[in-house]
């Protein structure tokens, strides 16, 4: 046996050992991509229905944060109206209060200088 045999020997076994290792990995390597590709159209199916709902639910939420903004700002305005009734109706009350007292302590006065002259007129009979 001359060293090109041996080497062509060694060679042979390499390649068959090579072959024997390399071929069952390149088969689970096929399957793998296989389900991972089944995988990924099952995702795909999944994933871009979900994101269309998703945008549409993301749609319908900054409409109802625009209405509820609306109503807010709408509510600051009817607190406001609110407020300043009343205020007024406070400003009201105490012009009327005012107005007033000066006439209840007038009919007062009167009421009690006209039980006096009673008291007098009727000679101090009650």
């Amino acid at each position: 046996m001359t060293p090109l045999d041996i080497f062509l020997i060694f060679t042979a076994c390499a390649v068959a050992i090579l072959t024997a290792v390399l071929v069952p990995t390149l088969l689970q390597i096929k399957r793998t991509y296989g389900k991972a590709e089944s995988a990924l159209e099952t995702l795909e199916r999944e994933v871009v229905p979900a994101s269309r709902k998703l945008a549409a639910a993301a749609g319908e939420l900054e409409l109802l944060a625009a209405a509820c903004n609306a109503k807010i700002e709408e509510t600051e305005v009817a607190i406001q109206a609110v407020q300043k009734a009343g205020d007024t109706l406070l400003l009201t009350s105490q012009a009327v209060k005012d107005s007033v007292r000066p006439i209840i302590s007038g009919i007062g006065g009167l009421t009690a200088g006209l039980q006096m002259f009673g008291r007098v007129l009727l000679g101090g009979k009650k």
